[in-house]
C-alpha cells in the first residue's frame, strides 16, 4: 500500500498589508496555494505585535488562543518561506493553517 500523499506547498502570498509602526499589534494573514489546487490560511504574527497585542489596557480576554498561528520573527519573505518549508519538512504545516474557505 502507497503512502497517502499530502499536498505540496507551491506559493504563499500576504493577504494584509505589512507596515513597520513599532506600536502595531495586529497580525498578517497569509494564502498558501498547494500542488493539488487547494488553499490554505494562517495568522503570522511577530513577538512585537503578540507583546503589543497582549499589552492593550482593552484586550477582553487577556489572552488567546489560535491553533493557526505562526510566530515568525518578522515579516521578510525569506524569513516565512524559510518558515513554511521547515514546517511543511517537520509535516506541521497542514496543521498550522486551515482550510480555505472563500
Amino acid at each position: 500500500m502507497s503512502e497517502i500523499q499530502k499536498p505540496k506547498l507551491v506559493t504563499w502570498r500576504f493577504d494584509d498589508e505589512v507596515g513597520d509602526d513599532p506600536s502595531e499589534w495586529n497580525w498578517i494573514e497569509i494564502t498558501m496555494t498547494f500542488n493539488d489546487g487547494s488553499k490554505r490560511w494562517s495568522i503570522l504574527y511577530t513577538p512585537e505585535r503578540l507583546k503589543n497585542n497582549l499589552s492593550r489596557v482593552n484586550i477582553d480576554p487577556p489572552g488567546l488562543y489560535i491553533k493557526h498561528m505562526i510566530i515568525v520573527r518578522n515579516y521578510s519573505k525569506s524569513d516565512i518561506q524559510r518558515v513554511l518549508e521547515e514546517l511543511e519538512r517537520n509535516n506541521e504545516l497542514l496543521e498550522a493553517s486551515r482550510a480555505y474557505e472563500g
